[in-house]
């Protein structure tokens, strides 16, 4: 009951940060979607708890003792010369649950020096961000869990070096037998300490309330997920129109659907569609594809490899690579400790 009470608690604390999340934001890191899987899905919540350890980095409540062992690796090849990833590896103590470390990176290319007035001088420089993060899970009932993670992310843009130190907190619910689940994640509650914007009342992390939910059909290999997402804030969008879109409008800005097609245990399809990036992203003349992910999934021997084309606009498309394996030599050690607990 008490992490209960303690999860509406930071709920509350979120939504008293309503409106405060507009401005400046050097971290894109903690805003990055960091799973092929949840990239396919629309890049929000996943509140399934199956075998897959990469779709507990955003949502720590996934975790589960199938995670045990299992190392993650991702890659990203966004666009704008921008890329990104991390390696995450899931370790069951047998008495203090299940934990994740998670080192992510984004490399957002290089850039030229000039002077006042445009003139280039043959230098240039990079601007990078890097985290830390560790996660933990705990079940409270038979189908609930719920999570948080601890994160250190540091932003590096040429000279310049700021910091912040936020946190997660998650709960999922998942009920196997019906295949049912939801799941609301607290994202990057924290501060900022740093040089770039000492003293800016504009800066803020990028603060967020998501609610998920998912239902596999009984008779069908399909899965269905909506989700919505930014529930402290009514109006999101970032268009100068704002003020002057409809209610249906405003609510669909909110609005992620998905699905996965599961043929097997081995090869899964996915496929998501993002109202707001549709809204927002597509050109009049050109609308393409815009707003819509797809992925898909393969078993590889020990590795499960997962690969999403996310596309945000007709020409900025990212490549998402997520490849989940398990340490067999950690999964003997931990085997040998339950089977002697002495």
């Amino acid at each position: 009951m008490k992490y209960i009470i303690n999860f509406i608690f930071l709920f509350c604390l979120l939504l008293s940060f309503n409106g405060q999340n507009v401005g400046a934001n050097p971290f894109n890191v903690m805003s990055f979607s960091n799973s092929a899987r949840v990239s396919s899905l629309g890049g929000y919540v996943c509140s399934v708890i199956d075998n897959d350890a990469s779709i507990a980095i955003q949502q720590p409540s996934n975790l589960n003792t199938n995670h045990h062992g299992q190392l993650v690796l991702n890659y990203v090849n966004y666009f704008a010369d921008t890329e990104y990833g991390y390696f995450s590896y899931v370790h069951q103590h047998k008495k203090r649950g299940l934990f994740s470390a998670s080192l992510i990176y984004a490399n957002y290319g290089t850039f030229d020096y000039s002077d006042a007035s445009g003139n280039f001088n043959g230098s240039s420089f990079s601007a990078n961000d890097l985290m830390f993060q560790l996660g933990h899970s705990k079940s409270i009932t038979e189908n609930i869990n719920v999570g948080a993670n601890v994160k250190f992310a540091s932003s590096f843009f040429e000279s310049y070096q700021n910091y912040a130190l936020a946190s997660d907190f998650s709960a999922t619910y998942f009920n196997k037998e019906n295949q049912f689940g939801c799941g609301l994640v607290l994202k990057n509650l924290g501060i900022h300490f740093n040089s770039l914007f000492a003293g800016s009342s504009d800066f803020v992390l990028p603060n967020s309330i998501d609610l998920g939910f998912n239902k596999k059909l009984k008779h069908a290999p399909f899965r269905i997920h909506i989700t919505y997402h930014d529930l402290q804030k009514w109006k999101i969008s970032q268009l100068n129109s704002n003020s002057s879109l409809s209610f249906g409008r405003n609510f669909f800005n909110h609005i992620v659907i998905a699905s996965e097609l599961l043929f097997t245990e081995n090869f899964n399809f996915r496929f998501g569609y993002n109202f707001q990036n549709r809204f927002e992203l597509k050109p009049i003349s050109r609308p393409g594809t815009t707003g819509i992910s797809w992925g898909v999934c393969f078993k590889l021997k020990k590795l499960k490899i997962n690969y999403t084309n996310a596309k945000y606009h007709f020409s900025g498309t990212a490549n998402h690579l997520t490849i989940v394996t398990t340490i067999n030599k950690e999964k003997k050690i931990f085997d040998y400790y339950r089977q002697h607990p002495d």
